[in-house]
């Protein structure tokens, strides 16, 4: 069986509990972002990396690219997102696109996972941010259907994350 690294990086705790389904559902060695340093990436067969997405970029990625680089270019490397826009393709593009470019991706298997906000988790700047946000979605006069559903989305906090949404990332690692 392949040794399996999953990395992440969480801040209010989303990307944490889908980190803990997929250890569930395959074995493997799960640490944060900032503990990468302690560990040979070398010694393992699969790496995948984790985390939520700011301004339409998952947090951590540069970071995580730059401790993979040494590697073998033929280990399979996987990444996965957590924001809380629902899926949608034009979504998952978007964010593949702003995130991994054109060389990029071939070279890393890349899911998108719908999770939510937390605001009493969320720090004071970007809470302050999705605050402002929405009351200038509020004050606006004639808003488009989806400038209505993201104010309401954005009101308060929420949690859409569901188990099944990791089952494309668990098959895709089962059949490496």
């Amino acid at each position: 069986m392949k040794s399996i690294l999953l990395i992440y990086r969480t801040d209010t705790g989303f990307t944490k509990k889908y980190a803990d389904w997929i250890a569930e559902k395959i074995p493997c060695k799960m640490v944060l972002l900032d503990e990468i340093g302690q560990l040979d990436m070398a010694s393992f067969d699969v790496i995948i990396y984790g985390a939520g997405i700011h301004a339409g970029h998952i947090k951590g990625l540069k970071d995580f690219k730059e401790s993979i680089e040494a590697l073998d270019k033929k280990k399979p490397v996987i990444a996965f997102a957590t924001g809380g826009a629902p899926y949608t393709e034009a979504i998952f593009s978007k964010i593949k696109a702003n995130n991994f470019p054109p060389n990029e991706q071939n070279d890393i298997a890349f899911f998108y996972f719908e999770s939510g906000i937390n605001y009493e988790k969320m720090g004071l700047l970007d809470k302050a941010i999705m605050k402002s946000y929405n009351k200038v979605l509020s004050l606006k006069n004639n808003k488009s259907e989806v400038e209505k559903g993201t104010s309401q989305a954005i009101s308060s906090s929420y949690d859409h994350c569901d188990i099944e949404n990791i089952i494309p990332l668990v098959e895709y690692v089962r059949n490496l």
